[in-house]
């Protein structure tokens, strides 16, 4: 064994045994800069007539950065999360523009519920409801088997990326329900990081899917405020 193949067994034992401290979830996604090579992408969630969606995030950058994308063969905008300056949320092609904004250089805990019986959303910040609607898309039920991003926003689906449209800082705990939280939920979640399991994606389930120069940041340093 030569000496230089020692040193790199060596480095990746000490990787190894120092990943192995920490559970599958206590790690961060860093994107570093805009563009179009740094994402998350997985494959195959299933058609939901409700949900939440929480996630951890940080930045400070003032492009209109995408943390989740969801797209389908003819919708790319089946579920998005757009714009972490002024968020608007997707669903079916149907938006609502929030006004909520938290691109401040702080972590914030973001979680947004939905429902098709009367099309009710629901944009929470830090545990609090700050944007509420109803009618976006009543009746409605998300399709099945498409592409999930995070850090980029889908034109077509699995790509066709903007770079301006590219999320810039760190995400953390994304995590998919097939239901809707209740409120006093919501609010214990955003208490911890490393709080909270989705029954559709959980935060861990991402890790396989990095894709580009996306920074794996181990431990988390997400810190609620």
């Amino acid at each position: 064994m030569s000496r230089m193949y020692a040193l790199m067994l060596f480095g990746l034992i000490i990787c190894a045994a120092h990943v192995a401290g920490y559970s599958s979830n206590d790690y961060a996604l860093q994107f570093s800069t805009t563009g179009v090579s740094d994402y998350v992408n997985i494959w195959g969630m299933p058609g939901l007539s409700q949900f939440t969606v929480c996630l951890w995030m940080k930045s400070s950058s003032s492009n209109e950065g995408t943390p989740f994308s969801y797209a389908v063969n003819g919708q790319d905008n089946e579920l998005l999360l757009f714009n972490y300056g002024s968020f608007n949320v997707w669903v079916g092609g149907q938006y609502r523009s929030t006004g909520v904004s938290a691109n401040d250089g702080l972590w914030h805990h973001i979680c947004v519920t939905w429902r098709n019986s009367d099309g009710r959303l629901q944009f929470y910040k830090d545990g609090s409801l700050h944007y509420h609607s109803v009618s976006l898309n009543t009746g409605y039920t998300t399709k099945s088997g498409g592409s999930l991003v995070l850090g980029q926003e889908q034109d077509a689906l699995g790509g066709s990326f903007d770079p301006n449209q590219s999320f810039v800082g760190l995400l953390n705990g994304v995590n998919v329900w097939n239901t809707v939280l209740s409120a006093s939920v919501i609010q214990s979640l955003s208490t911890s990081c490393l709080s909270g399991s989705g029954n559709v994606y959980s935060w861990s389930d991402f890790r396989d899917g990095i894709k580009g120069n996306t920074g794996l940041v181990i431990p988390s340093n997400c810190s609620p405020r």
